[in-house]
């Protein structure tokens, strides 16, 4: 990526300021303050209108596209690109076309849409080289050389960058260094990707030793920098300083607000923990890079993101897990939608761009012959005066007038043919698209026949979806049995998908009131088939072998999973997160498999732990039990985890265990029917807040004594 002194473009201006406001602007985009480079950009643009010079009006919408692609608006960036390049194809200025090109195409490269941004650039290419523009040549060349990175086509990217070695230019001496350096960071990726490590200790030696790489010349290069240090750090073993450097990169991204760079520092970071093992430091680090992404809207990025989420969360959260797998695949599947839609239109842009470039050299050439004419003319007229013999000026005149028009016939001639040559062109690109517009056609087809077989099979699994939910519905404990024992309370299940892994469980047996909440692992199909195993297996225990002990009916239940599961002999970890109460009189027993209880007395709550393992995946565990003694009023709730970890709100962030306890302490003293409608409609507030879909199974039990 290119510094932000670079992206300034200098110029004359129509209104008195025009260099302060140049240099104010880029001594801005130098220290990377982006409200004050938007406030000043306003503030010109009631000085710059249609009547101004079209340098000007080109100038300022090229500094607003700058400001949304830093910012990470990158449709805003895409909307004042296209006007900027609008107006360099109304006025016929070749030089301010390549600007606009250059411009547009860092802004698809963002959005990835490389083809695109690869057109324009090979155009912008072939325009400064006519102009003998050293510096832009040399940016130009810095991102095809990147597009081809992102087209894993190492070598030509390498050759791309070597071509900076040959660029000179005495009066632009220290930006074209500059921009060797920046090629030499960019060989250091490709080092990278290729795990050619002592190529790429050379080239952070050599980028140390220019100096040109710092945080006042380019924040994004020196972010980039710091984390080739950390990749070779890591390629050495060395992992302790690895961490140091990746941490430091991060924290460094975050002085300034600028999107890329933190992206690139929390990926690196997150990719470092997962190396490590240490999955719940990488969550925290590939969650961050996510939001970011979804922000400056980057799918490929976000893409990407999604499957390492997807991979770390299978050691932590599984529901999560499966999650982010989902959302892999969508974001795959509207990657591989844009680009075919970007092939079509990039063959009608890059046509246009071709056929405006041939208007303007052919404007240049009627230009040159006017003006040779005119000073035809004079020349005549001087010999005129000169000889002052009229009948020799009139034989001249005659003479020049045939050689002209034999002239402008052969140019008329040459023109013609041209003409025939582009329409030949024409003919063949319209029946190429006619053959690929066939194309898209049948796909299409194809495409509503798997649309409606699809439909099919999915009204087929969705009438079997409603079967076993109806078959899951009927093994719960009924309502009315529960509201007998318990006149006030309430049931908050809200299942991921019509079935789910989430249930509760309540049997009366000799006095004693039990009373469950589980969490199976999964949701959905697999989630209901785990239920439907731990409620029979809960009945076994209580009714069948009389056991009405928290803490021995988890430890009876554990090992019966383990058994049917057959967990001894293969690597299932399947199981559930519980949490089971036994109450009789005034005296409540506890004890939990990962998920606690907690009481609200007087307006104040009290956690009763569970213990720190599940059911399933080993035999034999040892579950702690607590009592407690009931007073009136006393409000108890069971809770499942999908409720806290919940996504949304502005922030995208989950709502979080801290939240929930908050949220009890103040409804407690509410009826119970009052409080499951604000338990519902926070948590559905929360998501809608934040555009997310619900990813596990809630449920919460609440009991008032």
């Amino acid at each position: 990526m290119l510094p932000l002194k670079l992206f300034a473009q200098k110029g004359p201006h129509t209104f008195d300021l025009s260099n302060k406001v140049t240099s104010d602007v880029e001594r801005l985009f130098e220290q990377s303050n982006l409200d004050s480079i938007k406030k000043t950009l306003d503030i010109y643009q009631l000085l710059i209108t249609e009547k101004s010079k079209v340098e000007d009006q080109h100038w300022l919408n090229i500094q607003y596209t700058h400001y949304f692609r830093l910012e990470g608006m990158l449709d805003s960036a895409e909307y004042y690109g296209k006007k900027a390049y609008t107006i360099a194809e109304d006025s016929y200025n070749l030089q301010l076309l390549a600007e606009s090109n250059i411009h547009l195409a860092r802004i698809y490269l963002g959005q990835n849409k490389l083809v695109s941004a690869l057109n324009l650039l090979k155009v912008a290419l072939k325009i400064v080289s006519e102009y003998d523009d050293v510096v832009k040549k040399g940016s130009i060349l810095i991102d095809i050389g990147e597009i081809n990175m992102q087209f894993k086509k190492y070598v030509t990217a390498y050759n791309n960058f070597d071509q900076l070695k040959k660029l000179k230019d005495k009066k632009n001496s220290h930006q074209i260094n500059y921009l060797k350096s920046l090629a030499l960071l960019n060989k250091g990726k490709i080092h990278v990707e290729l795990q050619e490590y002592n190529e790429l200790r050379k080239i952070i030696q050599t980028i140390d030793r220019e100096g040109f790489v710092t945080p006042e010349n380019d924040f994004e290069g020196y972010i980039q920098l710091l984390l080739l240090k950390g990749e070779l750090a890591i390629a050495l073993k060395d992992m302790k300083l690895a961490k140091k450097i990746l941490l430091h990169a991060v924290k460094e991204a975050n002085k300034k607000e600028i999107l890329y760079a933190k992206l690139n520092a929390y990926t690196d970071l997150g990719n470092y923990y997962q190396k490590e093992n240490s999955y719940e430091k990488a969550y925290e680090a590939y969650e961050k890079a996510y939001i970011i992404s979804k922000q400056i809207k980057h799918l490929e990025r976000e893409y990407i993101i999604s499957i390492k989420l997807a991979h770390t969360l299978k050691y932590i959260n599984k529901d999560q897990s499966i999650y982010f797998y989902n959302k892999s695949l969508v974001l795959s599947d509207s990657l591989f939608n844009r680009e075919k839609l970007e092939a079509v239109v990039d063959m009608q842009t890059f046509y246009e761009v071709e056929t405006q470039k041939n208007e303007n050299v052919k404007l240049e050439e009627l230009e040159f012959s006017q003006t040779l004419k005119l000073q035809q003319r004079t020349q005549v007229l001087y010999f005129a005066v000169a000889i002052l013999f009229l009948l020799l000026i009139f034989i001249y005149v005659t003479f020049l007038t045939q050689k002209k028009t034999k002239k402008l016939n052969n140019q008329l001639s040459l023109s013609n043919n041209q003409l025939e040559i582009t329409k030949i062109e024409m003919e063949s690109m319209n029946k190429e698209l006619i053959a690929k517009n066939d194309i898209l056609r049948d796909t299409l087809a194809h495409s509503k026949e798997q649309g409606k077989q699809l439909n099919y099979q999915n009204n087929k699994i969705n009438s079997s979806i409603k079967s076993a939910h109806l078959i899951q519905k009927s093994i719960l404990t009924s309502s009315q049995r529960i509201e007998k024992a318990f006149p006030e309370n309430f049931i908050f299940n809200q299942p991921k998908d019509i079935i789910s892994g989430d249930f509760y469980w309540f049997v009366e047996i000799e006095g004693w009131k039990i009373y469950a909440c589980v969490d199976c692992t999964g949701h959905g199909v697999p989630g209901a088939l785990m239920s439907m195993m731990g409620n029979s297996l809960l009945y076994e225990i209580v009714r069948g072998r009389k056991i009405v002990e928290p803490s021995k009916i988890l430890e009876e239940l554990n090992n019966l999973v383990v058994h049917n599961l057959q967990q001894e002999d293969n690597d299932n970890n399947d199981g559930m997160d519980m949490s089971v109460i036994a109450i009789k009189e005034n005296d409540l027993f506890f004890a939990g498999a990962k998920n606690p209880i907690y009481v609200v007395r007087d307006q104040k709550l009290t956690k009763l732990k569970g213990t720190r393992k599940t059911i399933g995946g080993q035999l034999n565990n040892v579950y702690e039990q607590y009592h407690w003694r009931l007073q009136p009023n006393d409000m108890v709730y069971l809770t499942t985890d999908g409720y806290q970890d919940q996504f949304g709100g502005a922030k995208a962030k989950k709502f979080m265990v801290g939240q929930l306890r908050q949220l009890f302490e103040e409804i407690a003293s509410y009826p119970t029917d009052k409080q499951k409608k604000i338990l519902s409609g926070t948590i559905n507030d929360w998501m809608h807040e934040g555009k997310w879909e619900q990813v596990d199974d809630m449920l919460i039990l609440g009991i008032r004594f």
